[in-house]
C-alpha cells in the first residue's frame, strides 16, 4: 500500500473520480429518490479549462481513494477577491483513520495559495457536520445555507 496526495489535472482525475463519486453520492446525498445523480462532466472540462478548478486527488498506488475540488473564481460582490469554493470533497471510509483527510485538504490549501486564493469556502452537511475538523484548520462558521425541493 502507497497513499500519494497530489495536484492532478482534471483530464486525468475524471475518469476515477466519476466511478468514486458514486460511493460518495451513495454515502452522503439528500433527496436521492427526487434528484439523480448526473455530473456536468462538459462544463466541469470547461472551467478546468478556463482555470477555475483545482483537484487534489489522494491515491493508493493507482487507485483514487479521496479527492478535493474546488472550485475558484473572482468573488461577485469582492472582484479583486480570488476566492475557493469546495465543489466535492470524499475520502473512502476504510482510508478516514488518522490524518488523511486532513492532508488532502492541507495539499489542497497550498495549491490554492499558490493560486492566488485569498477565502476558502467549505460546506459541511448538517447530517454529517465535521465542522471541528474545520474549525481546527482555523476555518471559522461563516453562513448557514437553507434548501427547499420545489414541485
Amino acid at each position: 500500500m502507497s497513499i500519494s496526495i497530489q495536484i492532478e489535472d482534471w483530464r486525468f482525475v475524471q475518469p476515477d473520480l466519476a466511478v468514486l463519486c458514486i460511493r460518495h453520492w451513495e454515502e452522503i446525498a439528500h433527496n436521492k429518490d427526487l434528484i439523480a445523480l448526473e455530473p456536468d462532466w462538459d462544463r466541469y472540462q470547461l472551467m478546468s479549462d478556463a482555470g477555475m478548478l483545482s483537484v487534489t486527488a489522494a491515491r493508493n498506488d493507482s487507485e483514487l481513494i479521496g479527492y478535493q475540488v474546488y472550485i475558484i473564481n473572482n468573488h461577485l460582490h469582492y472582484k479583486s477577491s480570488k476566492t475557493a469554493l469546495s465543489d466535492i470533497l470524499y475520502l473512502a471510509p476504510e482510508y478516514r483513520q488518522g490524518t488523511l483527510g486532513i492532508r488532502i485538504m492541507k495539499t489542497a490549501e497550498e495549491e490554492l495559495k499558490r493560486l492566488g486564493v485569498q477565502r476558502v469556502m467549505q460546506n459541511v452537511k448538517l447530517a454529517n457536520d465535521w465542522g471541528v475538523i474545520l474549525e481546527r484548520m482555523d476555518y471559522k462558521p461563516f453562513e448557514r445555507i437553507y434548501t427547499k425541493i420545489l414541485g
